[in-house]
């Protein structure tokens, strides 16, 4: 199973085979996702080619794909129902899903999963939903590639299954928020010992903070995304990092906060433990120190492919940029949309 990522920066692919040992062997590649003009390509004949490129690089014939989604016009509700019989769960999610969202579900995709059981009396439940032409669109994208494309399913699910196959140990025991922190979108997905509890999208990105150093220092993006890329430079022209994440990551920093108040204000979780930063714009150096000070849990940066379970060749500086591509391709067609 080929997992895609189509992100606003960078399309990323990756292949993972399970071996007898509960190790994987991993294989992973990624391109620019911009066309001529800067912008994400969607040109179908030319995007064939980033696919073919890919594809090349990772050296499969198998082309089952799984396709990620996003945005923040997707919409995941958490609902907590009582007890009842399989069949009749689907009815009560979709009653539960029309009596509390505002947009006309005829013109989305949905799906639902059981999370867990709350108690003796409830259980909880993850519904999704993406506007249907949304997927058409990604779809016609890839139409002119050679990709079997199986199934879609949200950034933040497929997040959660790459931390929950590759940190089995510590996902097992502890309650953290997963951040995903793209170029344009960040991805919340919160587990606790093992079970997805909450998920959420947050109009952030290391865009946002390439802009406010553009701001600052009167130059364009180019040149600001340079001086992000080399804290050699920070301090010989006086850039303070932690006061542009104040002024540019408060969407991130509010939507963390409030994923994990709600998590814990409806008893899915005690405490969180840990915050995990994966994504191209957790390489910025000092983010991690950064949400600690400001929202006082412990944070740390998270490469999924330094985890112990992950065996081969695979370039592992793709690490911070492919985690839900990772997830992608544990799925074996599942589609969670």
């Amino acid at each position: 199973m080929i997992g895609l990522d189509w992100g606003s920066k960078f399309i990323k692919a990756c292949t993972v085979s399970a071996k007898t040992d509960g190790k994987y062997i991993v294989y992973a590649s990624m391109i620019s996702a911009d066309g001529k003009n800067g912008d994400r390509e969607e040109n179908p004949l030319l995007l064939k080619n980033k696919v073919d490129n890919l594809l090349r690089q990772l050296r499969i014939k198998n082309k089952e794909t799984s396709l990620s989604i996003g945005g923040i016009d997707l919409l995941a509700r958490d609902f907590l129902l009582p007890k009842m019989a399989p069949e009749n769960v689907e009815g009560a999610v979709m009653i539960e899903a029309e009596n509390s969202i505002f947009e006309t579900l005829d013109d989305m995709y949905s799906d639902y999963e059981v999370l867990s059981d709350s108690g003796e009396d409830n259980m909880d439940v993850l519904f999704v939903a993406s506007p249907k032409d949304h997927i058409s669109h990604i779809l016609d994208s890839f139409s002119q590639s050679e990709l079997d494309i199986v199934g879609v399913t949200p950034d933040n699910i497929a997040l959660a299954n790459c931390f929950l196959a590759f940190e089995e140990k510590r996902a097992f025991s502890e309650s953290v928020v997963l951040v995903n922190i793209g170029h344009e979108i960040s991805n919340i997905a919160i587990i606790d010992r093992g079970e997805l509890k909450f998920i959420r999208n947050v109009s952030f990105g290391g865009l946002d903070v390439t802009k406010e150093i553009a701001e600052i220092y009167e130059v364009d993006l180019s040149t600001a995304e340079q001086i992000k890329r080399q804290p050699s430079l920070w301090e010989s022209i006086g850039l303070n990092v932690k006061n542009v994440l104040k002024k540019s990551s408060s969407n991130l920093l509010e939507a963390v906060f409030r994923s994990m108040e709600h998590s814990v204000s409806r008893q899915k979780i005690g405490k969180v433990d840990k915050i995990l930063l994966t994504g191209g714009g957790a390489i910025l150096t000092g983010i991690d120190g950064f949400i600690y000070e400001t929202l006082g849990v412990s944070a740390e940066k998270w490469n999924p492919l330094d985890s112990a379970n992950v065996v081969g060749a695979v370039d592992k500086e793709k690490g911070f940029f492919v985690a839900v591509s990772l997830g992608l391709s544990l799925q074996q067609g599942e589609s969670n949309v």
